[in-house]
């Protein structure tokens, strides 16, 4: 009995040791490879109420509404919560596997050389205890790789609350934009229609001819039909903005739209380049599935070595026949090598070699493309600038230049094609504006996301 317990220690001290040589050094906690986004100050007041009024919301309540509500969010949610169990998994294998059983048997023999059969009944417990000691850091490698995957899906998530964020502010600037084109076309409607006033009063006065007050009337008409057909492209551009935040459209999804003209880059491009490929979520994803698949590599190099296996079981049986229990038990250490498994384990090394080769080209080809996307979005954002700086002026011309012009057709001293002209420069002049407003807002949004940010730096 002495030497049984004797052996029991032996294998408990072996056992603590394996555990503490083979498991890897990570944390316990499931959120210890989490990495949420770090939002950062922006031109957004993030601060100002979610609604304006009464169920109306502004941008700030439809990112935060959105990053909350849209399936793609939540979808990515529960991908980083399943690679969160697969790293649970590969640690399991750092523990034993122990197992419970009871059994009942008979057990007859038949007549043999004319001696009488017999019948034994026995049931009992048992228990079987297996654990891998060492494995040649299979084991670690294994664990490792569920690691990054889980890393790279937290990193996939993150970048899918960026993506979600920038379609978000894109349909939302977009709304916006049809609005102010409604305003602008009603403003446009407005000036025909004083337009078609002013050619009826000189034709009342014999001053003007029947021609001049067709050429008005088309034209109002014409303001007319821009009018229905900017409101219709508004309900389009609702239903979008809803679909982005993930909730169903209706009358009562009712947007206060601005448009913020306050941004200014105080980075240079190169510096901004430098960081997007530091904070760029997918960049950082797919680091991390090279890592995963560079452990991956690692693991099918060391199945082809020999692990060493220990395994026990126990039990205990109640013989029917005379009422007394059986105490039986068995204990091992063996080493195990698959020798030859017609070249499985080359091809899994292989295979695996291949597939970290293979991401990291596609990790250097998508660092290629952030760095064009961050060129290209801050050049074009500078020049959003400068374009709204220019149709603003031009907007502001034009507005003289049809109140004069008016005066001057009151007067007779202007034609009819004169005022109508005007009058057309000045309706393409808003349009310019609002079309270049919502090109530098959505253009601010693209910088930001480029750059790997769920809004950028003032």
């Amino acid at each position: 009995m002495k030497k049984v317990k004797s052996l029991l220690s032996i294998l408990a001290l072996i056992f603590v040791t394996g555990c503490a040589s083979v498991k890897p050094k990570m944390s316990s906690d499931p959120k210890h490879l989490w990495r949420p986004i770090k939002t950062v100050e922006s031109s957004l007041d993030l601060q100002q109420p979610l609604f304006t009024t009464e169920g109306v919301y502004n941008l700030p309540s439809l990112l935060e509404l959105g990053l909350s509500k849209n399936p793609k969010t939540r979808a990515a949610w529960w991908q980083a919560k399943k690679a969160l169990a697969r790293t649970g998994r590969t640690k399991s294998q750092f523990l034993p596997s122990i197992s419970a059983n009871i059994s009942a048997n008979r057990n007859q023999t038949g007549t043999v050389l004319n001696q009488p059969s017999s019948k034994v009944d026995n049931w009992g417990p048992g228990l079987k205890i297996s654990y891998c000691l060492f494995q040649f850091r299979a084991g670690i490698a294994d664990a490792k790789s569920a690691a990054c995957a889980l890393e790279a899906a937290n990193y996939t998530f993150n970048h899918t609350l960026q993506s979600v964020a920038f379609e978000i502010q894109s349909n939302y600037y977009n709304y916006a934009s049809a609005v102010a084109t409604i305003e602008a076309c009603k403003n446009s409607l407005e000036d025909a229609e004083a337009s078609f006033k002013a050619v009826e009063n000189r034709m009342n006065n014999g001053l003007a001819r029947t021609q001049d007050l067709l050429l008005a009337k088309a034209d109002k008409l014409q303001a007319a039909y821009e009018l229905q057909s900017a409101q219709a492209n508004l309900e389009h551009y609702r239903a979008e903005l809803a679909l982005s935040v993930g909730v169903p459209v209706s009358k009562d999804f009712k947007v206060d739209v601005t448009f913020n003209e306050t941004n200014k880059l105080t980075e240079e491009v190169e510096k901004l380049m430098e960081k997007a490929l530091k904070a760029r979520a997918d960049i950082l994803a797919q680091e991390a599935s090279v890592k995963a698949t560079n452990w991956s590599y690692k693991k099918a190099q060391s199945e082809a070595l020999p692990k060493i296996e220990f395994s026990g079981s126990t039990n205990a049986l109640r013989y029917s026949k005379d009422a007394h229990w059986q105490k039986n038990y068995t204990l091992g250490i063996g080493v195990v090598w698959n020798l030859f498994d017609g070249f499985d384990k080359q091809y899994k090394e292989l295979e695996a070699y291949s597939a970290m080769k293979s991401q990291l080209f596609d990790l250097h080809q998508q660092q290629l493309q952030v760095l064009r996307d961050v060129w290209s979005e801050f050049h074009t954002f500078q020049s959003s600038v400068q374009l709204l700086d220019s149709v603003k002026a031009l907007e502001a011309a034009a507005t003289e230049s049809l109140a004069s012009i008016r005066i001057g057709y009151d007067a007779g001293l202007n034609s009819l094609l004169d005022l109508l002209s005007a009058q057309k420069t000045l309706s393409e002049a808003r349009l310019k504006r609002i079309r270049s407003q919502s090109n530098l807002a959505t253009h601010w949004a693209k910088l930001a996301y480029v750059t790997g940010r769920l809004e950028n730096e003032k």
